[in-house]
């Protein structure tokens, strides 16, 4: 299997858990918060640490499995699990202006963006 097709078959799994977790929760929790996506965003922060941490640096895994698992799989399942990644290892690395910069871009440009493509959207 191509890594292309792993990370395809791994972010379709993970993405379809994402919508049955993320529904299941918030139809039992029944409030308005976005109870379920924030669950799912903190089991990913979880389980990609937990992937990098032993899958990569315990166990001898080829591309391909890395590639369906962590970049498919847990990609799918939630893009916040690799910026909670990325943001732990600047941190861990020292970088604190980084981190800093990373975090506040990536969550205040976010939101901007989000503002600007919905905005577009009521506009075509």
């Amino acid at each position: 299997m191509g890594i292309a097709l792993a990370v395809a078959l791994g972010g379709a799994l993970g993405s379809v858990l994402r919508y049955l977790v993320s529904k299941f929760v918030q139809a039992k929790v029944g409030i308005d918060f976005p109870v379920g996506t924030f669950l799912v965003n903190l089991v990913g922060a979880f389980l990609i640490g937990l992937a990098f941490s032993y899958l990569v640096e315990r166990l001898t895994l080829s591309p391909e499995v890395r590639a369906l698992l962590i970049t498919g799989f847990l990609g799918g399942l939630t893009t916040f699990s690799t910026f909670s990644y990325e943001s732990f290892n600047l941190l861990f690395n020292g970088e604190a202006l980084k981190f800093a910069l990373y975090v506040l871009g990536t969550n205040s440009l976010g939101i901007l963006m989000t503002l600007i493509g919905y905005n577009l959207g009521r506009m075509l």
